[in-house]
């Protein structure tokens, strides 16, 4: 019951943050800032503070005001009760009581020492109290969530040998951030990229490597492509550096994991109004509703949004989505508990892709320009989640929990890429004499950008996908030899799929200046161009052990086995005949960690753990990769963690290589063959800082510096070699080369940072204030174009060359609140204050712009 009670607290002293308000009031009372809490107290009839037992003696109790541990102390001494701590250590050092002076029962007493702060208590038998969180307060007595919801730790995260970055609730709130996307942008170390041409929906990278894959919730892969909103988040985890031994393929840069909001004990409703200059429309409620008729411990919660707006400085795009989480828990705070919860977030949206290259550059274009089809772009996601859970703690320090998971994210998009047709290309993996480029066949970039005309590449796909997952893990605490044994086993696999029909179609150009958005959408010609059906089975099998060798010094390790099994199936279209392939891999990661704990609060560790990255680890296997053993990843990391101010603030930085073996690359002999003969290498330097201290001081500031590089490819040449291939009828001689050798990964700025801050103000408003910071990026570490302003032929060994790349930039937003009830405060959010023109999506063939500056003012609610 012990260990049950301890992972209960640890995982709420982060989702504690859902109720933000309460975290800003609770502020107050720590660190011994000498303000009162505001939060109600409630009175002994109601039991909200506490769980008495009645019949306990009446007896003189005289405590003064002052530090919470001190009159525990005091209380234990006068009452004979043992008061057990459920916090982490040192966490109620912080704390200041009212003091209590009078008669008063036993559990009375104690519910008066611990008003305003937050924490509640439960009688375990007649002499034993058990201090811990009250269930519908956010007493984040860990800033940084010092623990994560995962049953795949079983350590705080100060002793997590691992870069892990918290994004907690009430800094979500105070940004006034409605999606996933938005929330990362407090973590260093990850960029934001455009959608592929068959997967739209949330594309990231984490330390240069592709995570779009990589996304999981509540620890189970959400692989489906849709755009996620936060209005169910408890919070988001970002596990930087690879996680295969805890999460299975992939993860070579990290995970994200997203952590749901669960029923509570106690009765609660809140609730925002967001109005915007972009014409945001944003309602959400979460209700919680403890429902004691039907067994102790029962619970339900629902959260719904729903949103529309548009995209300010981009024209016709739209947003509208809607998402609805109901849940219900029984058992909680008893040694079996069952979870059952349903996620729908439907999205109809009017989607964007932004603005064409002109070759290698941007073209001087209003910002505003729409090239798609305003009544014929469409963006339909309807992904429905379906969670059951069950828990059992058993006498020994063991815990078991089984998951169930079934989830359909259906899609249907017709979104338009623009492009501008150019001669003036050349790729890594293969050489292009330069020859004359006339319209309307192409354009050279000193042609007359009035006559440009724009290619509207239209992306259609309608799929499905789908998964029935199970995990099950048995997380334990023994002592073996004095040494203290925290190990989780888990058992996890499942069936997933995926069944995209791509279409397509032939539609007219539009012009570079003017684009006309309201053209009808005449497609001269309409075809499918694919109709793939895979499917994939799985299982991994881990265990993971961390030894407490002494006070100071841990050691931890994994392993797992994963076998993935994918079977492809490509409908006959036209004269391309059916295919079948299939790829089956079966893999072990490893980890191994030390940490060492020169103090209590601090901590350094050194880490190694490898991941790999299957051929059909997105579901996409095909004919050309089918053959390919996965790629291979290994990454060292050595760093450290601190928290001050008793757990208020968390400071953290590390130093990781990962290295990439087995890359996949283009065959240059045959460009629709791909080889695995590249190595890739990532570098880098990370640091962090999150608080939340009296006063509403709360800060999340973070920085990394990324240095990835191409170290090895087919092309390893020296530049401008030459490749011969058989038959090149280009002058008589083998096009030209580039080796890629030294080449920086796509979408990975050098140098990136986030800052937030917040603090009280005058006349009881809060302000806040930070922004964004990314450097010069490349759009595609492969390909290059001509630096070339002219359309008399030249050999293409006299072309100058660069990438495609976008410049750095710096975003800066704002907050203002005040409370204008006990249950109602203002607040107003300016995104982009210096409405900054900027590229936030980069892709090889498009780009798109960030929003540009807009102000959402609204009313948040809470009872």
């Amino acid at each position: 019951m012990k260990k049950h009670v301890r992972k209960k607290h640890l995982r709420r002293s982060f989702a504690g943050s859902k109720n933000w308000l309460a975290v800003g009031t609770l502020a107050a009372t720590v660190m011994g800032a000498g303000r009162q809490a505001q939060a109600a107290v409630p009175s002994s009839a109601s039991g909200a503070a506490a769980v008495p037992t009645a019949g306990l003696p009446v007896k003189r109790i005289n405590i003064a005001a002052g530090a919470l541990d001190a009159a525990i102390a005091t209380y234990e001494q006068q009452t004979g009760v043992h008061v057990r701590i459920n916090l982490p250590q040192g966490t109620v050092e912080g704390f200041q009581t009212k003091g209590v002076s009078g008669l008063f029962a036993e559990d009375e007493a104690l519910q008066l020492l611990l008003a305003g702060t937050g924490l509640s208590f439960r009688m375990d038998g007649a002499s034993t109290a058990v201090v811990e969180l009250r269930a519908n307060d956010s007493v984040d007595v860990s800033t940084s969530a010092n623990s994560v919801s995962l049953s795949q730790f079983t350590e705080p995260l100060s002793d997590i040998p691992q870069t892990v970055n918290v994004v907690p609730q009430f800094v979500m709130q105070e940004q006034a951030v409605t999606t996933m996307r938005d929330t990362l942008r407090n973590v260093p170390g990850i960029s934001i990229a455009a959608g592929e041409g068959g997967a739209q929906g949330d594309n990231l990278t984490i330390r240069g490597f592709s995570a779009r894959n990589d996304i999981f919730l509540d620890g189970i892969r959400d692989f489906g492509s849709y755009y996620r909103d936060s209005f169910n988040y408890d919070a988001v985890e970002v596990l930087q550096g690879p996680a295969s031994v805890e999460f299975g393929r992939g993860s070579t840069g990290g995970v994200v994991n997203q952590e749901q909001k669960q029923p509570m004990l106690q009765e609660a409703i809140s609730g925002s109004l967001q109005l915007g200059t972009n014409l945001m429309r944003r309602v959400t409620a979460d209700i919680n509703e403890p429902l004691t008729a039907l067994g102790p411990g029962t619970a339900f919660r629902l959260n719904v949004a729903g949103t529309q707006s548009n995209v300010a400085e981009r024209d016709i795009t739209e947003v509208r989505r809607f998402g609805i989480a109901p849940s219900i828990a029984f058992g909680q705070n008893s040694p079996t508990r069952f979870l059952l919860s349903y996620l729908h977030e439907s999205e109809n949206s009017i989607p964007d892709y932004g603005l064409p290259y002109f070759l290698y550059k941007l073209p001087k274009v209003n910002r505003t320009n729409y090239y798609g089809f305003a009544e014929d772009n469409f963006l339909r996601t309807n992904p429905d989640i379906v969670t059951g859970r069950v828990e059992h703690d058993f006498s020994v320090p063991v815990t078991v929990r089984s998951t169930m998971r079934w989830a359909n994210y259906p899609r249907d998009v017709r979104i338009t890429e623009p492009q501008i047709a150019s001669k003036a290309v050349f790729s890594a993996i293969g050489g292009e004499q330069m020859a004359a480029c006339a319209p309307p066949a192409c354009f050279p970039i000193n042609y007359d950008p009035n006559l440009v005309r724009v290619t509207r590449n239209q992306i259609a796909a309608k799929s499905v996908e789908d998964m029935i997952w199970n995990q099950t893990s048995l997380v334990g605490r023994l002592k073996l030899a004095h040494v203290e044994n925290n190990f989780v086993v888990m058992l996890e696999g499942g069936r997933e799929r995926s069944s995209p029909l791509r279409t397509s179609y032939t539609v007219p150009t539009a012009s570079l200046l003017n684009p006309n958005p309201y053209e009808p959408f005449d497609p001269s010609s309409i075809s499918i161009r694919s109709n793939t059906h895979v499917s994939s089975t799985s299982y991994g099998l881990n265990l993971l052990d961390t030894l407490k060798l002494t006070q100071w010094l841990q050691i931890s390790g994994g392993i797992r086995f994963d076998y993935f099994n994918a079977d492809a199936l490509t409908d006959a279209v036209g004269s391309t005949p059916a295919t079948h392939v299939s790829r089956l891999d079966k893999q072990p990661t490893y980890r191994a960690a030390v940490v060492v704990k020169p103090r209590r609060n601090g901590s350094i560790y050194f880490d190694y753990g490898t991941s790999f990255n299957p051929s059909a680890e997105s579901l996409s296997l095909s004919g050309n990769n089918a053959a390919l053993p996965p790629e291979l990843n290994s990454t060292t990391e050595i760093g450290t963690k601190w928290d001050f101010l008793h757990d208020r603030l968390n400071l953290s930085g590390s130093y990781f290589a990962t290295e990439k073996q087995n890359a996949r690359e283009t065959d240059p002999n045959d460009t629709a063959n791909t080889i695995l003969v590249g190595t890739q290498l990532v570098r880098g330097v990370q640091v962090a800082a999150i608080g939340h201290m009296p006063r509403h001081f709360d800060i999340i500031a973070g920085y990394a510096f990324l240095n990835g590089r191409v170290e090895k490819s087919i092309l390893n040449a020296s530049p401008w070699s030459s490749l011969y291939v058989p038959g090149d009828p280009v002058y008589g001689q083998a096009p030209y080369f580039i080796s890629p050798k030294g080449f920086p990964f796509a979408n990975v700025p050098k140098n990136s940072g986030n800052l937030w801050v917040t603090h009280d103000l005058w006349w009881r408003f809060m302000g806040g204030f930070g922004g964004n910071y990314v450097s010069a990026r490349r759009a595609s570490s492969t390909t290059m174009v001509a630096a070339y302003d002219s359309a008399t032929p030249v050999p293409v060994t006299d072309v100058p060359l660069t990438f495609k790349a976008i410049p750095g930039y710096w975003t800066f937003n704002a907050m203002l609140r005040r409370p204008i009830s006990d249950h109602l405060d203002f607040q107003a959010n300016i995104i982009n204050l210096t409405n900054k023109f900027y590229i936030d999506q980069p892709h090889p063939n498009h780009l798109v712009p960030g929003e540009g500056i807009n102000a959402q003012m609204g009313f948040n609610v809470k009872f």
